[in-house]
């Protein structure tokens, strides 16, 4: 009888690696299926959520034609009303109006930044047009003076005048209201002194002085 070699296999063992080798492919094949799978899963993921996070910051709509409640609105345009003051004291004349002149109280001559107005001490004096009052003062030199603002850089001054008591820096004047009286040359010491009783009105148009008639028609008086 033939002896069998060394190391020779029996179809046992051969049967067996056969089955070794096909579980684990099997095995293999699993493993990659679950992970193309689990790719696949991953790549899809779930419906995108267009809703942001009410804690996280809401970017900015695009312009979509449609007007937004909080779009911020454009700067208003300068009104093109004409401005034309009244009379800031009734009764009164023109003494000096917006010119060079000589001022006997000060003994030089110097341009004069204003209309006078002359009228008797506790003349009414009224806002010669609507405005909110910037200032109130009261120097030997210009006496008791108001500043009223009426916008877009134009003010005006009222000097040489008793205040009303009841006017505050702040308040809100119309066309017409009233601010004071005339003061008595004696009480002011100005530097208008010798004119007498009177009241400076003086015009500003971005913090320069200007001609009042340029918004008073002294034709009226």
């Amino acid at each position: 009888m033939q002896e069998k070699k060394q190391g020779e296999s029996s179809p046992v063992k051969i049967k067996r690696r056969n089955l070794y080798y096909v579980l684990v492919s099997a095995c293999a094949l699993i493993v990659a299926a679950a992970i193309v799978l689990t790719v696949v899963f991953a790549t899809q993921g779930s419906p995108v959520d267009d809703t942001l996070d009410p804690g996280l910051e809401q970017p900015d709509d695009p312009d979509d034609g449609d007007e937004d409640v909080d779009d911020t609105d454009e700067p208003d345009e300068p009104s093109d009303t004409e401005v034309v003051f009244s009379m800031p004291v009734s009764g009164g004349t023109v003494a000096t109006t917006y010119t060079f002149w000589f001022n006997s109280t000060l003994n030089r001559y110097n341009l004069h930044q204003g209309v006078d107005f002359k009228a008797d001490a506790g003349t009414t004096v009224t806002s010669a047009y609507a405005g909110k009052v910037e200032s109130i003062t009261d120097t030997l030199l210009e006496g008791g003076k108001v500043v009223i603002d009426h916008g877009n850089g134009l003010k005006t001054e009222y000097a040489s005048i008793d205040v009303s008591s009841s006017l505050k820096v702040g308040d809100t004047v119309s066309q017409g209201t009233v601010i004071g009286t005339v003061s008595a040359a004696a009480d002011t010491m100005g530097n208008e002194y010798n004119e007498g009783p009177h009241l400076h009105f003086g015009v500003f148009e971005n913090n320069e002085s200007i001609d009042p008639v340029t918004y008073l028609d002294l034709d009226e008086k």
